[in-house]
């Protein structure tokens, strides 16, 4: 039983624990990645939100006039175009990131229709400016993903905390051990205070053989919640 004392283990409860540090070091993982994530995703929010906000008051207030097209050339998740447009004898510029998936690169001098402030020209977007884009939903998909697999992990901590902190330790037997990655896949079975027979399966990083006796911890509303003891 590797000098672990049963009864000295049991009587100790609840002992006192913390999140251990493979979740912590996963944990710490997804957050980096999610941070990472998140900037350039709050960047391209304020983006979409100012941009939108000037669609808005373009389609409230804006007059709709053919611009001419300087530069069209296709990018990552749709078209980046330059142009210019006459407002009372004066020529403006504007660019802008078309994502309509009908919208195609256009050669220079051709017409582009757009929309702009009679009170203030420079502020103008082309009429099927558009904010959505396939490539923004699976880039906020991902980070939705990294959230959800840090709440997954954190989960997954709190419950590992819990069983060392209440799980009742007996004497466990292996039944069987394969390398897995770095580490050794062990299996055990073991019988709980009740004489219920169950089994389960850890990860360990020293190598088991079949036979050798190990503690286990189990919860007793759920025997099913089993792990290697190590305390």
């Amino acid at each position: 039983m590797s000098g672990i004392n049963l009864s000295e283990a049991n009587v100790e409860m609840p002992r006192k624990v913390r999140i251990d540090d493979d979740t912590i070091s996963a944990l710490g993982f997804a957050l980096f990645f999610f941070v990472l994530w998140l900037i350039p995703a709050a960047w391209g929010a304020y983006d979409d939100i100012r941009d939108s906000h000037v669609r808005d008051t373009l389609r409230r207030e804006g007059h709709q006039t053919d611009g001419e097209v300087v530069k069209s050339y296709p990018g990552r998740g749709g078209v980046h175009v330059i142009y210019r447009f006459s407002v009372d004898g004066v020529w403006y510029p504007g660019r802008a990131k078309i994502i309509a998936d009908d919208y195609k690169v256009q050669a220079p001098g051709e017409k582009i229709p757009i929309r702009y402030l009679p009170r203030d020209p420079r502020v103008n977007q082309p009429v099927n400016w558009s904010w959505f884009s396939a490539g923004w939903m699976i880039f906020y998909s991902l980070g939705l993903g990294l959230l959800v697999a840090a709440a997954a992990i954190f989960i997954a901590g709190l419950r590992k905390r819990e069983l060392a902190r209440i799980g009742v330790v007996v004497e466990g037997r292996v039944t069987g051990c394969a390398p897995d990655r770095s580490r050794f896949k062990v299996y055990y079975e073991f019988t709980t205070e009740d004489s219920v027979w169950m089994e389960g399966n850890t990860a360990m990083t020293e190598e088991c053989k079949s036979g050798d006796s190990i503690p286990v911890m189990y919860l007793r509303s759920n025997p099913k919640r089993n792990d290697f003891y190590l305390l």
